[in-house]
């Protein structure tokens, strides 16, 4: 579409050495189907000012001619940006949609609207200012003492387990059984009245009887011979 343009006039202003401003102007007619992209413009950057910030604005000297949703892209190193509809009042003053960051070179492109013209005189202004110094962190050091207190320990009372007390009962002797046999005999042989005669139990308590008879017919006889009178 470059060949279909009538009239493309590339201007290449010089930027201005040391200076906060770049003038572009771009004097002639450009045609082209809506939507199509054309450079109109192309300015070498100082090397001193790589790195500046810059705002931009348009202005047409044509005063006769408007035409709506004409647009200009401005590209420099990485950086670019617009000027939006620049064409639709004439004479007005169009800003820069944001900000541009200057390489080596700054590049002008006109994005062509639905009247498929632009009657160009048009004047680009650029003020550009050197980037504000990086911020300096200041990193404060600060020692923090650290006091530990440390509690006393709590007192603590340990309650002796109580005496455990044993009682002994006196148990009574144990019985000693003797398994040695009974005396044999009577009385008068140390046997008593369980020494073993040889009797059965009838027999001694008949032998019992007789004795104590006899023991009471003696005691008879004596007394009649004590109470008898002498002859």
């Amino acid at each position: 579409m470059a060949f279909a343009v009538v009239g493309v006039l590339l201007l290449a202003v010089p930027a201005l050495a040391q200076s906060n401003s770049i003038l572009i102007e771009i004097p002639g007619i450009n045609r082209g189907d809506e939507g199509e992209i054309i450079r109109v413009a192309s300015v070498d950057v100082d090397p001193g000012m790589f790195g500046w910030l810059c705002t931009a604005t348009a202005q047409t000297e044509n005063n006769a001619s408007e035409h709506d949703d004409n647009d200009f892209i401005l590209t420099s190193g990485s950086s670019n940006t617009e000027i939006l509809n620049w064409e639709a009042v004439a004479g007005a003053i169009v800003s820069m949609s944001g900000t541009l960051v200057l390489g080596e070179s700054i590049t002008v492109d006109l994005r062509i609207g639905p009247d498929r013209v632009s009657s160009g005189g048009v004047r680009i202004v650029l003020t550009c200012s050197p980037p504000p110094p990086p911020e300096t962190t200041t990193t404060s050091t600060t020692t923090t003492s650290t006091t530990t207190t440390t509690a006393p320990p709590e007192n603590t009372t340990t309650t002796a387990p109580p005496e455990t007390t044993t009682t002994t009962q006196a148990q009574p002797p144990a019985e000693v059984k003797t398994t040695e046999p009974p005396p044999q005999g009577g009385v008068s042989a140390g046997g008593g009245s369980t020494a073993d005669t040889g009797m059965t139990a009838a027999e001694v308590l008949v032998g019992a009887g007789i004795t104590a008879l006899a023991t009471a017919l003696g005691l008879v006889f004596v007394g009649r011979q004590v109470n008898s009178p002498r002859e």
